[in-house]
């Protein structure tokens, strides 16, 4: 999960660079056109089915949900801030996941502690972004709500699909889902992007489907508010390459509430919850 949080923030970065002439779900499109095939060259023979669609179909509906939001929301947010609101996503999942995958998946009272403590750094991310109307910080938080959902529905995954396969289906069933909507709403196909976003649109692609591929590992090995949890430590991979790409300090409320979060993500992920004693960790079959 460590490894797939640097991946998605190396995407996210390429998404706002392709963010200044491309819109959310036209960057979808094309980070599909990329990341679907990599994504297939990592099936194996007689692998491609699918046997829980009823879970598959609510990862692909909430994840692209998500994408769109995460997407939208990369356009007016810097990299860190964006990353340090959606630090939401555990606490959600910690709420929502006994509701769908039952009481084995409960969170114990030091989860639930030090993802509150993460849901004040994150409010004092958020509130500025409310103060000034600015949308982007509002398609965050619907971001964290639909990829709270979409997570849980890839931890029942892990009990009966490979991960590959489950990468596969999910980049191109939001691949789809883009290029449909991009017709409706243009009457015309997506917008072939100039050639300065081609290497920023492969990166989206590549680090997309590197992180789906160690996402969905990830959650077939314990339960879904612990893996979660460990996504806590992105927002350091994102204050660098903010600094480092975009030349942006971060400001005094980034910083504070950035702190919050990473001591509650820290204590998480370097002493997890052990899993109680009649949880069956899925394996890769």
């Amino acid at each position: 999960m460590l490894l797939a949080a640097l991946a998605f923030t190396l995407m996210v970065s390429c998404v706002k660079m392709a963010r200044v002439e491309l819109s959310a779900f036209d960057i979808v499109w094309w980070r599909g056109l990329v990341s679907v095939p990599l994504c297939a060259l990592a099936v194996r023979s007689g692998q491609w089915r699918i046997h829980r669609l009823d879970w598959f179909t609510a990862r692909s509906v909430f994840g692209f949900a998500a994408m769109a939001c995460y997407f939208g929301a990369a356009g007016g947010l810097p990299v860190a801030n964006l990353t340090l609101i959606t630090r939401l996503q555990p606490i959600v999942i910690a709420l929502i996941a006994p509701l769908m995958l039952g009481a084995v998946e409960a969170a114990d009272r030091r989860t639930w502690g030090l993802s509150l403590l993460g849901v004040v750094g994150c409010g004092v991310l958020v509130a500025p972004e409310i103060e000034s109307g600015n949308t982007a910080g509002y398609l965050a938080l619907g971001a964290v709500v639909t990829s709270a959902v979409s997570h849980t529905a890839l931890r029942a995954l892990g009990a009966s699909e490979r991960p590959q396969t489950v990468v596969f289906w999910f980049q191109l069933a939001v691949s789809l889902a883009a290029f449909a909507w991009i017709v409706v709403r243009d009457g015309a196909l997506p917008v072939v992007p100039s050639m300065d976003l081609i290497p920023w649109l492969l990166g989206v692609g590549l680090f997309a489907a590197l992180g789906q591929s160690l996402l969905t590992r990830a959650y077939q090995l314990d339960r879904a508010a612990p893996v979660a949890a460990a996504s806590h430590a992105s927002p350091l991979f994102a204050l660098v390459i903010d600094w480092l790409a975009f030349s942006h300090l971060p400001t005094l409320s980034t910083i504070f509430g950035g702190t919050i979060v990473l001591i509650a993500a820290l204590a998480l992920v370097l002493r997890p919850p052990p899993p109680p004693p009649d949880a069956v960790i899925a394996t890769t079959r």
